[in-house]
């Protein structure tokens, strides 16, 4: 799991192939992303908070821009 750097967001990763992302307050899920062809090990924010760095264990890493 990564935390956005304001603090309002949270992205988990899965064993499902999936990144999540969720409203922190709310517990809301603001967005699902979908590509990894095995369990995702890794996420990270960027420092304004726009992107999002997943690495799996399909030996892949992918960039996701935020809505």
């Amino acid at each position: 799991m990564a935390f956005s750097p304001n603090g309002e967001y949270i992205a988990s990763g899965s064993d499902d192939k999936t990144v999540k992302v969720w409203q922190l307050n709310t517990g809301e899920l603001i967005h699902t992303f979908n590509g990894h062809s095995a369990e995702v090990y890794a996420i990270a924010f960027s420092a304004d908070g726009k992107t999002l760095v997943s690495g799996g264990k399909d030996k892949t890493i992918k960039i996701w821009q935020l809505p």
